[in-house]
């Protein structure tokens, strides 16, 4: 599973949203900044590094990135300190040095800074051994304490699994519920399931048509695909296959086999739109060029090959 690390990747310093900023007023801020690092301003210093990260006003430049960072970061800024970490764990502008990541995300993380006690969770479940598993789960609870929700969805889908902890369908739904209220359309989706399913908690199929619908209106596919499938067999609602047509649409724009598939047949049958067997064919031969193997039989069944 590929993992992301966050770090902070835009500047909103001071009230100053600098991408918003015309390019002069940009460069007075580069300026101001400039001076106030030299006087030891770790605010003014982190903002430094970030700009020449991103090559804000001035070119990209890692090296001028990292050595601000550092000054920041040892001036307790703990924003550089986590993105310091990052440069060193990935070698980004600097060499590659765990054990120096560690130690500035945990400088960081030990002061309650998020982002770095989430980083400090992907690193340790990247590593997959027992041990590391350990300290992913430490570091993933204190971050999804404090409101991470990718640290809120990683624990509720271990404690889900089983993986690494012992299954516990109620801490899991604890997690996606956290994460949840936070509107994040994976766990609206992976909780709707659950209330589905009666997991860990009693039938309640009002509120797995309520997470799936959230889930499906901020654009998750698999929440896009399952409505349209209960829209289709009149699960939870009642049978409607415009509204399965049109989830259907929604998840076929990313690429979903199954959605690419019931559209052809749509087309092909007239389920909620006129008979037309040229769309139902081509879509039907699009799920195919996307590995679906039942889209292939369907086309092979009506002897199109």
């Amino acid at each position: 599973m590929k993992h992301t690390l966050f770090v902070i990747i835009f500047l909103s310093i001071l009230g100053i949203n600098l991408q918003a900023e015309s390019e002069q007023n940009k460069k007075l801020f580069f300026e101001k900044n400039f001076q106030d690092s030299l006087n030891g301003n770790s605010d003014a210093q982190f903002n430094l590094g970030l700009m020449y990260y991103k090559g804000i006003v001035v070119e990209k430049d890692l090296g001028q990135a990292f050595y601000w960072y550092k000054e920041a970061a040892l001036s307790g800024s703990i924003e550089a300190q986590n993105n310091l970490a990052h440069m060193y764990e990935h070698g980004d502008g600097v060499g590659k040095n765990t054990t120096l990541a560690l130690q500035y995300y945990k400088m960081a993380a030990n002061k309650e800074y998020v982002l770095a006690q989430l980083n400090l969770g992907l690193y340790y479940e990247m590593k997959q051994t027992k041990k590391s598993m350990i300290e992913a789960i430490y570091w993933y609870k204190k971050a999804a304490k404090n409101g991470a929700v990718a640290a809120q969805t990683n624990l509720a889908k271990f404690y889900y699994f089983g993986h690494n902890v012992k299954q516990d369908y109620k801490k899991a739904i604890y997690w996606y519920e956290k994460a949840a209220q936070q509107n994040d359309p994976v766990a609206q989706f992976n909780l709707a399931l659950i209330y589905y399913n009666g997991e860990g908690v009693t039938k309640n199929y009002d509120r797995a048509l309520s997470l799936l619908l959230s889930s499906a209106d901020k654009g998750n596919m698999f929440a896009q695909q399952k409505l349209a499938e209960f829209y289709r067999a009149g699960t939870l609602v009642d049978q409607d296959y415009v509204e399965a047509m049109r989830y259907y649409q929604l998840a076929a724009q990313k690429k979903d086999n199954l959605s690419m598939y019931y559209i052809g047949y749509f087309y092909y049958y007239g389920h909620g739109v006129a008979v037309d067997k040229k769309k139902g064919i081509y879509w039907m031969q699009k799920a195919v060029d996307n590995g679906y193997a039942n889209a292939k039989k369907f086309l092979e069944r009506h002897n199109y090959k």
